[in-house]
């Protein structure tokens, strides 16, 4: 049975005023199984409908049409799915809050035993080379370090389910740790699905990468196939790269 199950799955927006009918599609009837413990990578242009597709297989957005099953189970969304962390490119937070202060929240919220916060926290940090800025106030950081921050949030969630989006993006020195955390929660089971516009980003990481384009599903490869193909470190799928797309579509 697969993590995650959707069928058909459409969402468009409204555009020009409140009063138009113009719609635009983001997603068309997109097809999708994730395997529990799995780390997919799905890549895309902008506008592509990468993140309207978290979004709405986190709960956190309706769709329009299809259905959406996680473990089995339909849901329909209407809030966050339990034991799932949606994490978007850059996490907000208080800025007077510290690492330590938003990690133990998190804890707090998932009603993990006061004993056992500290050594969950410092766990966590570890993981995300964050240990030293644990005392930081996150207004201090830089992008990359508050990335690795929304990454060690969903560790000490103990989530089920960790969705992505854009997160990897320029990590910087911190992305090996940060692939190393996620590779070592996958086999505990947990599924992650992470998004970019740079295959690059996903090959070190994903099990598998999915090409959506113009809100369809247009190919999968696994990483290791990708790294047949190389087109430069920081590949984008935008229109302009037809031959290396052209490629992603038909490994499959």
């Amino acid at each position: 049975m697969p993590a995650l199950s959707i069928r058909s799955l459409r969402k468009s927006f409204l555009v020009g005023p409140p009063d138009s009918a113009q719609r635009t599609e983001a997603l068309l009837g997109v097809d999708l199984d994730v395997a529990e413990g799995e780390i997919l990578g799905i890549v895309g242009n902008e506008s592509a409908g990468k993140t309207t597709l978290l979004l709405c297989a986190a709960g956190l957005l309706r769709r329009d049409a299809g259905s959406l099953y996680w473990f089995g189970k339909r849901f329909n969304g209407g809030g966050c799915l339990p034991g799932l962390t949606y994490v978007p490119a850059v996490a907000a937070y208080y800025p007077f809050l510290t690492v330590r202060d938003v990690l133990d929240y998190y804890c707090s919220a998932e009603d993990i035993p006061a004993r056992r916060r500290p050594r969950t926290i410092e766990s966590a940090a570890a993981r995300l080379c964050l240990s030293d800025l644990l005392a930081t106030p996150v207004s201090q950081l830089y992008g990359d370090a508050l990335k690795r921050v929304g990454i060690a949030q969903a560790l000490v969630e103990e989530s089920r389910v960790i969705l992505l989006d854009a997160t990897l993006d320029g990590l910087g020195p911190g992305a090996s740790a940060a692939y190393r955390a996620l590779r070592q929660a996958a086999t505990h089971g947990v599924t992650v699905i992470a998004t970019s516009r740079h295959a690059s980003t996903l090959a070190p990481v994903a099990t598998r990468i999915l090409v959506l384009d113009g809100g369809r599903v247009t190919g999968t490869f696994s990483a290791e196939r990708y790294g047949l193909y190389s087109f430069g470190g920081d590949s984008v799928f935008a229109d302009s790269a037809s031959q290396m797309r052209h490629i992603a579509e038909r490994v499959h």
